[in-house]
This record gives C-alpha cells, sequence and structure tokens, in this order.
C-alpha cells in the first residue's frame, strides 16, 4: 500500500496538477425541460474532510493524509444552489440522504463510471429517495475520483487516481514559498426521477476547476496542519463549488 501511495505522490509531482479550463463543461447529456415551479432536493454526500498530498524531497517521507474538518458542507452546498435555483423558478429542498443512498455511495458515485450515465443497479435506492422527499428531481453531491470514468476527457494525466473529494497538495522543495494546488475532485450530479427509474439529467465533473492556496504558511509539523488554518480553505471550495453549480444548472432548460 505504501508503495503504491509513493507512486501516486510522484505521478501527481510531476503532472503539477495542470489546472483545467472551464471550457470543458460536461455537454454530453443535455437536458430535457424542466417545469418552471419544480421542487428539487438537494443531498450532499461529501464528509468534511480534505486529503492532503505531500511531497517530500526524499520519496520515502513522503505521505498521504486524510484530515476532517468542521466544516457545514450541507450548508456550503446549498449556498452555492438556493440563488442560481431561485432564478431558475426552482425551489430548492435541502434534505437528508436515506441509509439506503449513504451505503451506495461508493458503488453509485465513487466507483461508478458516471461519464457514461447512472449505474442501473442505483434506480431503485434513487427513486426511494425523491419519493422520501417527494420530489421528482434531485442533485447530489458527490466524492468522485481522478479518473476517466468521473472526468473522461478531462482527466489530469499522470496523476494518481487516488485523488478523491477536496484536497490539496504540499511541496517539500518549495520551501516556505509554497502555494499548495487545490484539487476538487467532486461530482455534481441533477436526476430525474419517475416511477420507472432514475435519469442523469446533467453533470458538472469538480477536476476541471482548480485554485491555490495563497495563504498558506508553512506549519510546524506538515503531517498535522491545525484545523484553524485549513479552515482557510472553506471560502476557496466554496468558490469552487458555486462555479461548479453555476455550470451544472447551465445546462438546464426551463419549461416557461
Amino acid at each position: 500500500m505504501k508503495r503504491l501511495i509513493r507512486v501516486g505522490l510522484v505521478h501527481l509531482v510531476m503532472a503539477g496538477l495542470t489546472v483545467t479550463s472551464t471550457t470543458g463543461v460536461a455537454k454530453e447529456r443535455p437536458s430535457k425541460a424542466i417545469a418552471r415551479g419544480a421542487q428539487i432536493a438537494v443531498i450532499n454526500l461529501l464528509s468534511p474532510e480534505v486529503m492532503h498530498y505531500h511531497a517530500a524531497k526524499d520519496i520515502n517521507d513522503s505521505f498521504l493524509k486524510i484530515q476532517p474538518v468542521g466544516w457545514p458542507v450541507d450548508d456550503m452546498l446549498t449556498e452555492a444552489l438556493k440563488g442560481q435555483l431561485e432564478e431558475l423558478g426552482f425551489t430548492l429542498t435541502a434534505v437528508a440522504p436515506t441509509d439506503a443512498l449513504s451505503r451506495a455511495r461508493e458503488s453509485c458515485f465513487v466507483n461508478a463510471a458516471l461519464a457514461d450515465g447512472l449505474p442501473k443497479h442505483c434506480s431503485a435506492t434513487l427513486v426511494e429517495q425523491a419519493s422520501s422527499a417527494g420530489v421528482n428531481y434531485l442533485i447530489l453531491l458527490a466524492p468522485g475520483l481522478n479518473n476517466s470514468d468521473h472526468a473522461g476527457g478531462n482527466r489530469a494525466a499522470g496523476v494518481t487516481e487516488a485523488m478523491r473529494g477536496w484536497g490539496f497538495l504540499t511541496r517539500a522543495s518549495a520551501g516556505s514559498k509554497d502555494k499548495p494546488t487545490l484539487f476538487n475532485e467532486i461530482e455534481l450530479l441533477l436526476i430525474g426521477v419517475t416511477p420507472e427509474g432514475a435519469t442523469l439529467r446533467a453533470r458538472q465533473w469538480g477536476g476541471i476547476y482548480s485554485s491555490q492556496w495563497q495563504s498558506y504558511t508553512l506549519p510546524p509539523d506538515p503531517k498535522q496542519i491545525p484545523p484553524e488554518q485549513l479552515d482557510q480553505l472553506q471560502p476557496l471550495f466554496a468558490a469552487m463549488l458555486a462555479r461548479q453549480a453555476k455550470d451544472l444548472l447551465g445546462q438546464v432548460q426551463v419549461q416557461p
């Protein structure tokens, strides 16, 4: 396992996390029009945590760590979508995922080929979720992976596929001048639901958005960044989420 992580870190450093322009907006599935006034349930499946990749001068000292954060991800998602949904004439309802949907997160989203559509075996779970919320449309936020199943042609070439959710990369070679690169490996999905099943109406992959942590200062222990320092990242990820939400809803047609 340690060897795989080290190999992934080498690829990550070599790739440099090149920022891809938002001209890569996913438009492979034109949405059917949604009636104005429709109620849309918004659901968060992303845990409040960030992945930290550290590339040391000696590869044996490089590491991968997941650190929990106290960010209200549910509220961040609602804030990113609320104003834009209202402008389109939709009503937003924030709901908690059902137990079944929470259990299906890995198979239906993280490990799914969402670039090709929703897995068929996930339909019943999504129908149950929509039924419990009393809606016909869902917007889901879920972690993804840096692979072709999620990113399609926008995958960061040469970068480890272990990149997942929100995270950042630090480089020991940069020393005190390091400005970590943030990555945004998350899926934002608009799903239409009928008693017959669930259909992916629009999808926006977050891997095409990136940023830098300009206020970063090197902590005494790079393996344990203080929570208050990690909190500097919340508005940066919130800004990327807002851009992602705008591009998702830009794919939606509204019936008069």
